[in-house]
């Protein structure tokens, strides 16, 4: 767990955390206008708008993980450097369980404040009911975004770089899959751009690293 952090040859310890984690993050590149482009070809303007307004929500969320998985990396890392691995076991628990109450919460908040939400967001009278289809999804599908990403950054902090990273690569991939089988070939328009994005946050990524 603590060979990548022992390692002497800098250049070579840079290489080792820094490789895998710019492709996971290049697969999520890829991902993030996968929905724009798959609802894009149902040809319906208000679905495209829709999916763009609910962007910057989408973010937020995953900031909020963001909170505990980078701010969660930086505490566990310095601890390990310290040898203390009790305060490292507590720290991780802590994040875990921080992650899982928020995603909670966002969930209860965004079903209970969705239409205030999706008028903040921008929506109007043409795309409103788009938007609420995907912010739904989005809001359900919450607690599991917010511990998928928080992990990422988690398990870095752990040296498992490898792990982390086809975690994020393969939920991506996934999610590219389901947009396509979802949007085109069901016809779910931004319900099911929302739908896939949640259930591959959940489903790839914790098969990967619980099983």
């Amino acid at each position: 767990m603590t060979t990548v952090f022992e390692e002497k040859n800098i250049s070579k310890a840079i290489m080792r955390m820094g490789l895998p984690a710019m492709l996971g993050q290049l697969t999520t590149l890829i991902y993030n206008i996968a929905d724009t482009f798959f609802v894009s070809l149902t040809k319906e303007p208000a679905m495209i708008a829709a999916v763009t307004l609910c962007t910057p929500i989408l973010l937020i969320i995953m900031s909020i993980a963001s909170i505990f998985g980078m701010g969660g990396n930086s505490v566990i890392a310095r601890l390990l450097g310290e040898n203390k691995n009790k305060e490292v076991r507590s720290t991780l628990n802590f994040c875990l369980y921080a992650m899982a109450f928020a995603g909670m919460i966002l969930l209860l908040a965004g079903i209970l404040f969705m239409e205030p939400i999706a008028n903040m967001s921008g929506a109007d009278e043409e795309n409103v009911v788009y938007t609420y289809d995907y912010l739904k999804y989005i809001f359900l599908g919450a607690p599991f975004i917010i511990l998928s990403n928080g992990l990422v950054h988690l398990f870095r902090s752990l040296g498992l770089i490898k792990e982390s990273a086809i975690g994020l690569a393969l939920g991506n991939t996934v999610n590219i899959i389901f947009d396509f089988i979802f949007i085109v070939l069901l016809g779910w328009g931004t319900a099911g751009a929302a739908l896939a994005t949640s259930f591959v946050f959940f489903v790839p990524r914790f098969i990967i690293w619980f099983v």
